[in-house]
This record gives structure tokens, C-alpha cells and sequence, in this order.
């Protein structure tokens, strides 16, 4: 095989990896197999919550999102009763996957924020393994900033920003 041929197949095969990471659906096989799809995030809009009155769903599952301050990642007390049912489901079904996507605003180097990203993941994580959640169930990636939910400058888009994201993942 010639070089050539070697770098236009290694450039395939990366392009379909970064194709298949790219999606942003997101299903859950049922206990029943029914195959339940959680495209929405219950009263959420996708990947940033309500303004006003914020509420958050208290039954799974559905796809969730934690909201953090500016350069933290502590987990607000606020999100305690929705990621306790989530974690309650995810005890009773033990086959379910989660993906907990850590999220920062646009400040701050590339390196920093993929750091505060996973920091925040894994304090979700953390809660959810107090919870009785076993670590198969659950996996924590970071994106820093490299996926915003908001497009802004502001501090509205900064608060939509600085989040982790519960995603119900299909098994394969």
C-alpha cells in the first residue's frame, strides 16, 4: 500500500469518527426494549434551562442540565431532588448509561476550561456514586467551551454556558 493510499485511509477513518462523536442524539433502551428516545430535556430548553422559575425534572429519565457559577464547580444545592431521581432510576436500572458533559463559558484558556469542565462532571458524578450509582453506568467527558449552548457575550449566555449536561446514552 502506498503512503498515499495509507493517509487518504487513516483521513476516512478519522472523518468517520469525528461524525459519529458529533452527534448530539441521545436514546435510552428501555428495561422492555421499547427503546424510549429522550430527545428533550423535560421543561428545559435544549441544553440551557428556563429563565424564570427555573424548574427541573424530578422524574427520570430524562436528559438534564446542572447549571454552575463562574469559575466553580460545586454542585448547587438547587439540583439536589433532580439528580436524586435520576440517580434512583439509574439504581433500579442498572443497564441504563448516562454521559455527564462538563461545560464552561467562553472565558478562559482552551486547557483551563476543559479542566473546569471535567471538574464539574465529575462533581456530578460524585453525587451520583453517593447515590448508589455504579461507575459503569456513568461516563464524563469535557468540552470546555467548545460547545456552547448560547452563542452570546453576555452574562445570560455565560450562566447558559457554564453547565454539566445529563444525557441518556443508548447501549450498542
Amino acid at each position: 500500500m502506498t503512503a498515499k493510499r495509507r493517509i487518504i485511509l487513516a483521513l476516512c477513518i478519522i472523518s468517520g469518527i469525528l461524525l459519529q462523536s458529533c452527534s448530539s442524539r441521545s436514546e435510552l433502551s428501555g428495561a422492555d426494549g421499547s427503546g424510549v428516545h429522550s430527545r428533550g430535556l423535560g421543561n428545559m430548553h435544549r441544553f440551557g434551562a428556563q429563565e424564570a422559575g427555573e424548574e427541573y425534572t424530578t422524574k427520570a429519565p430524562h436528559n438534564q442540565v446542572y447549571l454552575f457559577a463562574f469559575d466553580n464547580s460545586q454542585f448547587a444545592d438547587k439540583y439536589e431532588e433532580s439528580l436524586n431521581a435520576q440517580a434512583r432510576y439509574l439504581v433500579s436500572h442498572p443497564n441504563a448509561r448516562i454521559l455527564l458533559a462538563g461545560h464552561t463559558d467562553e472565558r478562559g484558556s482552551r486547557e483551563y476550561n476543559v479542566a473546569l469542565g471535567e471538574r464539574r462532571a465529575n462533581a456530578v458524578r460524585n453525587k451520583l456514586r453517593l447515590a448508589g450509582v455504579a461507575s459503569r453506568q456513568i461516563r464524563v467527558v469535557s468540552y470546555g467551551k467548545e460547545r456552547p449552548a448560547s452563542h452570546g457575550h453576555d452574562d445570560n449566555a455565560h450562566r447558559q454556558n457554564r453547565r454539566v449536561e445529563l444525557i441518556y446514552e443508548v447501549r450498542r
